[in-house]
């Protein structure tokens, strides 16, 4: 049977989830975790720049969307403004627009912040839900 690319995500759920049915063990704690599955295997596009007066972030390509996510501060005000081939983040004062290698639908795009990280879902023009 050829390698599935999901079973090693796969094992490390298996293995979290045994730890947290483990007698007397402390159950693992999971910060900010996104899994992006269907329409074929995202890869990554980018790494987060070193650069220290910006925004740091990761973005990553699949078949429908773009996914930007960023850590950022639990109390920081955050925003995502969407053009036709970029993305505009803002956390507190500092801004970032990465520019996309694909056109965007800004109505069907989204972004959300959950225990510090921020995730922003640029829908691909053309594309549906």
């Amino acid at each position: 049977m050829p390698n599935n690319p999901y079973d090693e995500i796969f094992k490390s759920l298996a293995k979290i989830l045994g730890e947290m049915t483990a007698e007397g063990g402390e159950p693992p704690r999971i910060i900010g975790c996104t899994i992006i599955a269907g329409g074929g295997v995202p890869h990554r596009e980018e790494e987060m720049p070193e650069d220290d007066d910006g925004i740091d972030y990761e973005v990553v390509e699949g078949e429908d969307c773009v996914y930007v996510t960023a850590e950022v501060p639990p109390e920081a005000e955050v925003a995502a403004e969407f053009g036709p081939r970029e993305v505009t983040l803002t956390v507190g004062d500092a801004t970032e627009t990465i520019d996309l290698e694909a056109d965007i639908d800004g109505e069907g795009s989204s972004y959300s912040v959950n225990n510090g990280i921020f995730d922003v879902v640029c829908r691909k023009a053309g594309k549906t839900a």
